[in-house]
């Protein structure tokens, strides 16, 4: 009888083991103004006022958040992940940098990294919010290919180095949204470069970083205030294409998906996003309960903007729902793909669900958000799908 019982037990200890076919790390790359875990003072852009990575590595998983530039590009975003991840010099490339009149190797943006063994035989899991999941295809982008360059990334390719991408209310196709930012919120820019002025106040910049050094928004020790505007004041920021504003529009993630073609090693999902609902009066979508009064505007303007057709209308507050799902808008046509049906299958980008809540709230922000079980949910139930992939 007690062999038996030690013979079940082992079975059954066995059972759970096998449950964790993998213990790669997951890192969460943040979206467009988005921010790290030693700014805004204790409000995590994963959770809120809740910490979700503590939460997540104190219930078994190994889960990290990169800090990436909020309004940069997401080649530079790109860049600066893999350096954390990986640790050393940030660096461009040279021909990037020339192109867009960056500094190749900005002082200040070193890292130790945050898994320096990370190679194909230690491959790791992304989860990326809205532009942070056009980050990841980014990053892995510039993994699978070799763009003939002396950094550590871009000499060759490095293929198996991804396990899995996860997007969350993602704009893979682009967001109609993006054009609207320039054109009523344009103190996006201006405001980068003012408190670029200041970057030097410790309190401040503990706060909210915009990480622009390569943009040389870092003010000179022996410059001053005035020499500093006047340099700043002549870069091509605000038309650059090397900007997030490009990549998040319709045309830019096309281009981007003309070039980007799914790994048939990689594992991904896709969660969509909805907070607006068919308006009775027209084809258009208005809010609806689940959108926070911040969002209220931009999802109105979404609801009944210019759009490609009408299935665009509907969105989250900040992306089109539509857009979330898997690319689609490349000159190759639409990445291989299906719904989640309970097998993971590498190489198709699997639609998880589209979940009614706006853009914030999926990933436990916004005002007056104080319940985290939602997100806590979502997020331990996935962090186990990404465990058990072979």
């Amino acid at each position: 009888m007690k062999s038996k019982l030690i013979v079940l037990l082992i079975v059954f200890t066995t059972a759970e083991i096998s449950l964790a076919d993998n213990n790669y790390p997951i890192f969460l790359i943040h979206g467009f103004f988005g921010w790290g875990r030693e700014e805004m003072y204790g409000n995590y852009y994963w959770g809120g006022d809740f910490d979700l990575e503590t939460y997540l590595n104190e219930n078994g998983f190994e889960v990290y958040t990169l800090s990436v530039g909020p309004i940069s590009s997401d080649w530079d975003r790109a860049i600066e992940a893999f350096y954390q991840i990986k640790g050393g010099q940030v660096d461009y490339g040279k021909l990037h940098s020339d192109e867009f009149g960056i500094i190749q190797k900005p002082n200040g943006k070193f890292y130790e990294g945050l898994y320096p063994q990370w190679d194909s035989k230690h491959p790791i899991h992304i989860i990326g919010h809205s532009q942070g999941g056009q980050t990841a295809r980014m990053l892995e982008y510039l993994l699978q290919n070799s763009f003939e360059e002396e950094s550590q990334l871009l000499n060759n390719a490095h293929n198996g180095w991804i396990k899995s991408i996860t997007t969350i209310s993602a704009p893979l196709n682009g967001t109609t949204l993006a054009p609207m930012m320039m054109d009523l919120f344009p103190f996006a820019q201006k405001m980068a470069k003012w408190l670029g002025a200041v970057k030097e106040d410790k309190i401040l910049e503990k706060f909210y970083d915009f990480d622009l050094e390569q943009w040389g928004l870092a003010k000179n020790p022996s410059e001053s205030t005035k020499e500093y505007f006047k340099r700043i004041k002549e870069l091509p920021f605000g038309d650059s294409k090397n900007f997030a504003s490009w990549d998040l529009s319709l045309e830019g993630a096309k281009e981007f998906n003309s070039k980007y073609l799914t790994d048939k090693n990689t594992t991904y999902f896709s969660f969509s996003t909805s907070a607006t609902k068919l308006d009775d009066n027209s084809n258009h979508h208005i809010p609806d309960g689940e959108i926070q009064w911040n969002l209220w505007l931009t999802a109105y303007l979404l609801g009944k903007g210019e759009v490609p057709d009408s299935l665009w209308y509907e969105n989250d507050g900040i992306v089109n729902t539509i857009s979330m799902v898997m690319p689609s808008s490349g000159e190759h046509g639409v990445e291989p793909s299906k719904i989640y049906d309970g097998v993971s299958v590498p190489g198709v980008w699997q639609f998880m669900k589209k979940i009614n809540a706006d853009h914030h709230k999926v990933i436990g922000r916004g005002p007056g958000n104080n319940n985290p079980q939602p997100v806590i949910n979502l997020f331990t139930k996935h962090c186990k799908l990404l465990e058990s992939l072979d």
